[in-house]
């Protein structure tokens, strides 16, 4: 059994799921972001995409055309191979895949503070450690986040509408290096206007 993550507000956190294995990823204290990637552990060129996700979910029997994502839908690669699952999901389908991960060029256009915690930054030191570097980065899945398109085209951003102790199910349906960021933007309600900590933890296949 593989031990929990913990991931602090303002941090990222890397590490190795295998094929088969489920990852619960908790929002400890409720309205706080994650952003999600991953990689082909065996090729790690093969990566996350927000783009191929939204078009294999949506183009799947009985589908439509929707940027919303729930139990049974896929994390697509830029391989087009699915690499996650969603089992389980206490958020509604309420994630986001149209936006990058917020970076230090985000925060200086935006607030002229470039040196703000960032989830690019938080999330290029987590697969560090996998021999992976800032352009190795992709546009992430961010888990929880209260973003839609609004009928003249322009994006409605509100705060999480997850509770303490909310989450997401996701099995590996391929051997993955994951990396979460805990969202750094603590501006206009996007976190709550607080960034607050995650919790991954592996599921025990009996208990499934």
């Amino acid at each position: 059994m593989t031990n929990p993550v913990d991931i602090p507000a303002y941090s990222g956190r890397g590490f190795i799921v295998r094929r088969g294995q489920t990852i619960k990823v908790i929002d400890v204290e409720g309205k706080q972001i994650g952003d999600f990637v991953c990689f082909s552990l065996h090729n790690p060129r093969e990566k996350l995409s927000p783009g191929e996700t939204f078009t294999f979910n949506s183009i799947s029997p009985g589908s439509k055309f929707s940027l919303n994502l729930g139990v049974r839908s896929k994390f697509y690669s830029n391989a087009q191979n699915p690499m996650f699952e969603i089992t389980e999901d206490r958020a509604n389908g309420m994630h986001d895949i149209l936006f990058p991960p917020c970076s230090s060029a985000v925060y200086l256009v935006l607030f002229g503070e470039p040196s703000h915690p960032s989830c690019r930054d938080n999330l290029t030191q987590a697969v560090k450690q996998f021999g992976l570097d800032y352009l190795d980065v992709p546009s992430p899945v961010n888990l929880f986040q209260n973003s839609r398109p609004k009928e003249d085209g322009s994006i409605q951003f509100q705060p999480p509408l997850t509770k303490p102790g909310d989450y997401i199910c996701l099995k590996a349906l391929m051997d993955c290096i994951v990396a979460i960021s805990s969202c750094s933007f603590d501006r206009d309600g996007v976190n709550g206007d607080r960034c607050t900590p995650l919790r991954v933890e592996f599921i025990d296949p009996s208990q499934k």
